[in-house]
């Protein structure tokens, strides 16, 4: 049965919020903690609206060359690269990712010839909650020259606000060197940078 109001029985009232850019002046946390003392941090102490917090650096270890070209895992346990957008607007954003040569840790004009690094389309993760669209993450191929660059992450219109990590599965990430090459301890440079629209 339905209930009958009288006149003057019944009211409105409004339910206002005001939302505005997050706060900048600490870095936000990683999604995926770092929770082996044995391996080096990679929270960047970037603070912002639009960041990149976290990189995990990548270590394949020790080898022995061989005659043919050799392709070897990361060990890192828990790779991953993330990016927060707090701006509130949602303009989208685009990770661009490049590599250096590898150089001997002695010997710098020695370098790793013909190398290159794959890294798979991973998993993202986000914080709980997070209502927006998810960002595009991507398989990249990066030469080991210092020339070339990949688009690792996006978010279109729309998406990828609040924290997203792109989580990579240690297996699939490869190393390749040819046969030929010298002995040596070699590294090389990662570098990461956003860019504040889609870039595809």
């Amino acid at each position: 049965m339905q209930t009958a109001f009288a006149a003057g029985d019944t009211a409105t009232s409004q339910v206002e919020v005001k939302l505005q850019p997050g706060k900048t002046e600490k870095p936000v946390d990683p999604i995926v903690p770092n929770e082996d003392p044995n391996e080096p941090s990679g929270e960047t102490g970037n603070v912002g609206l639009l960041t990149i917090d976290n990189v995990t650096p990548f270590e394949f270890g020790l080898h022995d060359l061989t005659e043919e070209t050799e392709n070897f895992s990361v060990i890192t346990k828990h790779p991953n690269v993330q990016v927060s957008d707090r701006r509130g607007e949602g303009q989208g954003w685009a990770l661009q990712v490049g590599l250096s040569a590898f150089s001997d840790a002695k010997e710098k004009d020695k370098v790793l010839k013909g190398a290159e690094l794959v890294i798979p389309e991973g998993q993202l993760q986000t914080t709980a909650g997070n209502v927006s669209k998810k960002p595009e993450e991507f398989a990249v191929k990066l030469e080991a020259d210092g020339k070339s660059t990949a688009t690792l992450m996006q978010a279109d219109q729309d998406s990828g606000m609040g924290s997203w990590a792109d989580v990579l599965n240690s297996k699939e990430i490869k190393l390749s060197v040819p046969a030929g090459n010298y002995s040596g301890e070699y590294s090389a440079t990662l570098s990461f940078s956003l860019v504040d629209a889609p870039t595809k």
